[in-house]
């Protein structure tokens, strides 16, 4: 349910709107059954070699130092088949979301990219999950999104967040 419920969001108006799933931090436990299921649901999957061609295409590096990374605009709100064609891959029809596992100083996780590329972050237990997520929000308080069968995690989260919208086990 995780798996749709990511996928949805993100691809919705191919990931324009600042409330869809942006970057996942998910549990090492869980971790590769929740990529296994999303390529399973017509997530395509891109493996680190595709991931950084894609990121050298969606940004450049930051003008100065400690700014952001320059988004291309070109890119904002193409179709995953659009962004996989870019870097060689052809990927089906019913491709919904293109996504992979990254590290934390992928600029993907970092910054605001509006497209339907969703990278997944290992972490070792929920509250590295959870720190990260907060860290990541940037203290914009918009929108968190937690998918749990524990409801102490998804209370700790949401008091953590403090986000305008808190969004339990949907997208």
């Amino acid at each position: 349910r995780a798996a749709r419920s990511i996928i949805s969001g993100a691809a919705f108006d191919n990931n324009l709107l600042c409330i869809g799933e942006k970057e996942v931090f998910a549990v090492n436990g869980i971790f590769d059954a929740l990529l296994d299921s999303v390529e399973q649901q017509d997530g395509y999957r891109l493996d680190a070699q595709q991931i950084q061609q894609l990121t050298q295409i969606a940004f450049q590096p930051p003008q100065e130092p400690g700014g952001h990374h320059v988004l291309n605009r070109d890119l904002v709100g193409q179709d995953p088949a659009e962004l996989a064609r870019l870097i060689g891959v052809d990927v089906p029809a019913s491709t919904e979301i293109l996504f992979g596992e990254t590290e934390t100083n992928n600029p993907f996780v970092s910054e605001e990219q509006m497209m339907p590329f969703v990278p997944f972050v290992r972490c070792r237990d929920v509250e590295q999950a959870m720190q990260l997520a907060h860290e990541f929000e940037h203290g914009f308080g918009h929108t968190a999104i937690i998918h749990s069968n524990n409801v102490r995690n998804m209370t700790a989260m949401g008091r953590l967040m403090d986000t305008t919208l808190f969004v339990k086990n949907g997208p």
